[in-house]
C-alpha cells in the first residue's frame, strides 16, 4: 500500500512505523523477521524508526525482550562471524497510547525518565504507518466490576465531532469502544498521509450505530482494504454456521476483520475494496488462506456506498414509501401506526429480577433490597465502601448512584409480574422502577400486574439475529429472541392515570375508569385507521390493522425484500395489493396472534412419549437439561433420562425467532441454570411445581411444536405484497 500510494516502503528511511497496542510485541517481531526491512536499514529502522507502546507492566517487559532477541538474532544472521552486543529497543515505551495525545493532560511519567523521553521521541517521530490489533471493550458489563472505561476527552471528543456527528443512531455509546477510539486516534495521528493496517472487531462494517464511522472513513481515506474473517458467534444456529470459526479460538466471540486504509492527499474520493471468507469455513482455513500470494490474487469487491452510509447490505429504496409502525418522539407529526412503542424491560440484575419461581424472585430481591438499604446508609457517599460482592447484590449504574446519595428503596412484592423473557418462556418478573435498570414506557402499558394489554415485540435496531416478531399479552424483556439490541414492543392499547385535578381528566365516551385509576387508550393512530379505510373501506377497524401488521412481519417476501432495512430501523408497513388480500392478511395476524399468545392452551402436538419404568409420577417429567439425539434431523428430544419425545416432524424446525427455532428456544431456556455470579438457581421445574401441573414442560414441547407447524402453515399461506 506504501510503494503503490506514496512511492515508499517501509525499509526506507523515514517511514516511521507504529504499533499503538502492542502486547507481547508480536506485530514488531514479525515486522522484523518478515524481510520487508533490508538488512542494510535494520539498525537505523530499530535504533530510530519503529515505535510500541504498551499499557500492561508485565506485557511490555515481554514485549521488548521478544523485540530485543529477534533484533540480536537477526544481527547474529547477518554478522555470523562477529559477537553480537545486546541493544535494547529504543522505541517501547510503558504508556496509554490514548492518554498521551490528550491535551494538557498526559499520563505522569516523571518516575520514569528514560520511558518519558521515548514518549517525547516518539510524539515529535513523523509516523506513516500504524499497525495493530486494538483492544475490544464498549464498556464493563456489570458495575460490580468496578471497571469502567477510562474517559479520554480529547479524543472523544474527535469521535463525537465526527463518528457520532455523521450517524443515525440514537444511542451512540458503542462508538467509544477501545477499538473505534483507536481507529480515530491512528487517523489523526497520521496526519495528511499514511496507511492504517488494523486487525479489529467487524461489527463497524454493518452495524446500524457504526454509519458514521463508514461516513467518515469515506472522507478522510483515498483507499480502503477490508478483509473480513467473519466469526461472529454472538448469533446462533444456522446463521452462526454460517459465520464460521471463531478467528481468535475461545479468545474472543466478535467477528474479525483486516483493514487497510490509506490517506493520500493527492487522491479525490475513495476507493472501497471488500472481501469476506466464504460460509462454514474453518478458523484453521480462514487463517491458512491469509497469504502473500492469496491477498495478491483475492477477487475483491468494490463497494459503492449509498447515501446512508451502508456498504454491505445496502437498504432498498422502496421502504422509505412505507408508513412507519412507530416513531421515537410520540410528538412528531409524521403519519405511524402506533402512538407509543417501548423497549422492553431492562433490569441489569436478570438473575435476581427474574426466576421460574415466583418464590424465589420474592426471596432474591428482598435479600438484595435489605442489602442494598444497608450499604446505602453505611457507604456515607464513598464508593470505595460499597460492596463488590456479587452474592449479596448486584449493582447497576443507576443503583449505585442511589446509594451513594443514601436513599433507601422498598421491596414490593405486588410489583412481581408474568412475563416473557424469551420466546415461549414465561418466568416472574420483578417490574419496579427503582430495581430495575431501565422500565421505559412500559409503565403505561402495563401499570399493574392485573392490567390486560396484548401486542408484539420485533427484534430491535440493528442487532445481529434476522428479524422476527411475536405476539405477547405480558411484561416483555429486553431481550426477547436474546437479540444483542433490545427489541420494541408494540402495545395494544396504553393506560394512562385519571387525575381528577387535571383539566383534562373526565373520559372520552366509552373510556371507562378502572378501579386502580387508569384510563385504557387505544394505541393504534386515527391517521392509520383513515389510512387504511381509505384504501380497504370503512369496516376496517383498529383491531383489523393490528392484525394485518402483524401478519405481514411474518410474510417471508417482505423479511426478504427488507431484510438490510429492518437491521437499521422499525419496520415500515405497505399496503395489501387488495381488499381481498388485505382481508386475508387479517385473518392470519389473528390467528397467528392467536397462537403466539395462547401457546400454552393450544392442543399438543401428538408426539410420541417413550418412557422408561425406573421413576414414576411427578419426579418423571422433571428437566435437567433436553436435547436433540440427532442435531441434524431434530426428530427426536430427549427429554430428560427416563422420557424421549419422537416423531416431530421436520415442518416444527422451520419456525424461526431471530436465530432458533421455536422448539430449540425450549432447549436453551428449560433448564436448570446457576448464576455463577450470584448463585442463583433457576429451575424451570419450579414454574410447573407452583402451577400444580408436574406435565408441565413435557406439554409445552408438544403445544410449541403445534404453534410451529400451524404458523408455517398459515405464514406458507400469506398472499403476496405489492412490492
Amino acid at each position: 500500500m506504501c510503494r503503490d500510494q506514496f512511492g515508499y516502503g517501509i525499509t526506507d528511511e523515514g517511514v516511521h512505523v507504529q504499533d499503538p497496542f502492542t502486547g507481547t510485541g508480536t506485530f514488531i517481531v514479525r515486522l522484523l523477521q518478515s524481510g520487508i526491512i533490508k538488512p542494510a536499514d535494520l539498525a537505523r529502522k530499530y535504533t530510530g524508526e519503529l515505535w510500541a507502546n504498551e499499557y500492561m507492566l508485565l506485557a511490555y517487559y515481554i514485549a521488548a525482550v521478544n523485540i530485543e532477541t529477534t533484533y540480536q538474532a537477526l544481527v547474529a544472521e547477518q554478522q555470523p562471524d562477529r559477537p553480537v552486543d545486546y541493544v535494547p529497543f529504543p522505541g517501547v515505551t510503558l504508556t496509554d497510547t490514548f492518554q498521551i495525545t490528550e491535551k494538557g493532560d498526559r499520563s505522569d511519567t516523571s518516575l520514569i525518565p528514560v520511558n518519558n523521553q521515548r514518549i517525547e521521541a516518539q510524539l515529535a517521530a513523523p509516523i506513516k504507518v500504524i499497525v495493530g490489533n486494538p483492544p475490544y471493550s464498549a464498556g464493563q458489563t456489570s458495575a460490580n466490576d468496578n471497571n469502567a472505561n477510562l474517559p479520554y476527552p480529547t479524543l472523544d471528543g474527535r469521535i463525537a465531532a465526527t463518528y457520532a456527528a455523521q450517524s443515525t443512531a440514537t444511542n451512540k455509546n458503542n462508538l467509544y469502544d477501545s477499538y473505534i477510539r483507536a481507529f480515530r486516534w491512528a487517523t489523526d495521528r497520521l496526519g495528511d498521509q499514511g496507511v492504517i493496517a488494523f486487525v479489529t472487531n467487524n461489527g463497524w462494517l454493518d452495524g446500524n450505530t457504526a454509519d458514521g464511522i463508514r461516513k467518515t472513513f469515506q472522507t478522510e481515506f483515498s483507499d480502503i482494504w477490508v478483509y473480513n474473517l467473519r466469526g461472529n458467534q454472538r448469533t446462533a444456529g444456522e446463521r452462526s454456521r454460517q459465520e464460521g470459526g471463531k478467528v481468535f479460538g475461545s479468545g474472543s466471540r466478535a467477528g474479525v476483520a483486516v483493514l487497510v486504509a490509506a490517506k493520500n492527499p493527492h487522491q479525490t474520493g475513495c476507493h472501497i475494496h471488500y472481501h469476506q471468507v466464504p460460509d462454514y469455513q474453518s478458523r484453521e482455513d480462514k487463517l491458512d488462506d491469509i497469504t502473500d500470494a492469496t491477498l495478491t490474487t483475492t477477487a475483491w469487491t468494490t463497494i459503492t456506498p449509498n447515501t446512508d452510509g451502508d456498504w454491505l447490505n445496502q437498504r432498498n429504496p422502496a421502504f422509505q414509501t412505507f408508513t412507519p409502525i412507530g416513531l421515537k418522539d410520540t410528538r412528531e407529526p409524521t403519519p405511524r401506526i402506533f402512538t407509543m412503542h417501548s423497549n422492553g424491560l431492562k433490569t441489569n440484575r436478570d438473575p435476581w429480577c427474574y426466576n421460574f419461581s415466583h418464590k424465589a424472585v420474592e426471596a432474591n430481591m428482598s435479600r438484595m433490597v435489605d442489602e442494598y438499604n444497608l450499604e446505602a446508609t453505611t457507604c456515607t457517599g464513598d464508593e470505595s465502601k460499597l460492596t463488590t460482592d456479587p452474592t449479596r447484590i448486584s449493582w447497576s449504574a443507576n443503583l449505585k448512584s442511589d446509594a451513594l446519595r443514601s436513599r433507601t428503596h422498598q421491596f414490593h412484592p405486588d410489583r412481581i409480574y408474568e412475563s416473557l423473557y424469551r420466546p415461549f418462556c414465561h418466568q416472574n418478573a420483578y417490574f419496579d422502577r427503582p430495581l430495575n435498570e431501565r422500565v421505559y414506557r412500559l409503565e403505561s402499558i402495563f401499570p399493574t400486574p392485573t392490567h390486560d394489554n396484548t401486542g408484539f415485540y420485533v427484534v430491535g435496531v440493528g442487532s445481529a439475529v434476522p428479524f422476527s416478531a411475536v405476539a405477547i399479552d405480558c411484561l416483555p424483556d429486553l431481550h426477547v429472541t436474546g437479540a444483542g439490541s433490545g427489541g420494541q414492543f408494540f402495545p395494544r392499547w396504553t393506560y394512562e392515570r385519571a387525575d381528577s385535578s387535571a383539566q383534562d381528566a373526565l373520559p372520552a365516551p366509552g373510556d371507562a375508569i378502572d378501579e386502580w385509576g387508569y384510563r385504557r387508550v387505544d394505541n393504534i393512530t386515527d391517521q392509520a385507521l383513515k389510512t387504511y379505510r381509505d384504501a380497504f373501506g370503512s369496516q376496517v377497524s383498529k383491531d383489523d390493522i393490528f392484525s394485518y401488521v402483524y401478519a405481514v412481519l411474518h410474510s417471508p417476501q417482505y423479511r426478504a425484500a427488507f431484510a438490510a432495512d429492518l437491521k437499521r430501523m422499525l419496520p415500515r408497513i405497505p399496503l395489501a395489493a387488495s381488499r381481498d388480500d388485505f382481508e386475508r392478511f387479517v385473518a392470519a395476524g389473528r390467528t397467528l396472534a392467536d397462537l403466539h399468545i395462547g401457546y400454552e392452551t393450544v392442543e399438543p402436538y401428538p408426539l410420541t412419549e417413550q418412557h422408561s419404568d425406573t421413576v414414576t409420577g411427578p419426579e418423571a417429567y422433571r428437566v435437567q437439561k433436553m436435547r436433540w439425539k440427532d442435531k441434524t434431523t431434530k426428530k427426536t428430544l430427549i427429554y430428560n433420562a427416563h422420557i424421549t419425545l419422537d416423531d416431530i416432524p421436520a415442518v416444527a424446525n422451520e419456525y424461526m425467532l431471530g436465530s432458533r427455532s421455536a422448539l430449540e428456544w425450549l432447549i436453551d431456556r428449560y433448564q436448570v441454570k446457576t448464576d455463577k455470579a450470584s448463585g442463583i438457581i433457576n429451575d424451570p421445574n419450579q414454574w410447573a411445581t407452583e402451577h400444580d401441573d408436574p406435565r408441565y414442560i413435557i406439554d409445552l414441547v408438544k403445544r410449541v411444536t403445534r404453534v410451529s407447524v400451524d404458523t408455517v402453515r398459515v405464514v406458507d399461506a400469506l398472499p403476496e405484497l405489492p412490492l
